[in-house]
């Protein structure tokens, strides 16, 4: 079954709600426990994914969004999860996935 540009947008914003109350808790906390680092990082990763099946035209619409690097974050943590910088995993959450959200409303 083939979902739409909607739902997989509704995944990603549940995903972001869960993920600024992980981020609501703060950078030490994120550092000193594993259990909310990985957390984080499948918030993360999930967010890639969903970005990854977004139609073509959907993403057309969006040209400031930077999709190749959302799909990179993904694919870093899926493949190459022995490279994760914590500061990036970091900034991505508390700073990119935020203006993202903003980014989508703002037009959907």
């Amino acid at each position: 079954m083939t979902r739409s540009d909607d739902q997989h947008l509704a995944d990603l914003f549940e995903t972001a709600e869960k993920l600024e109350i992980l981020v609501a808790k703060g950078k030490l906390n994120f550092l000193d426990d594993f259990e909310c680092e990985w957390a984080i990082e499948r918030a993360l990763l999930n967010i890639g994914e969903f970005c990854t099946h977004l139609s073509s035209g959907f993403k057309i619409n969006y040209p400031n969004i930077n999709w190749k690097e959302i799909v990179g974050m993904r694919t870093q943590l899926a493949h190459a999860y022995h490279l994760i910088d914590s500061n990036i995993v970091w900034n991505a959450a508390s700073v990119s996935v935020p203006i993202l959200v903003k980014a989508l409303k703002q037009t959907s």
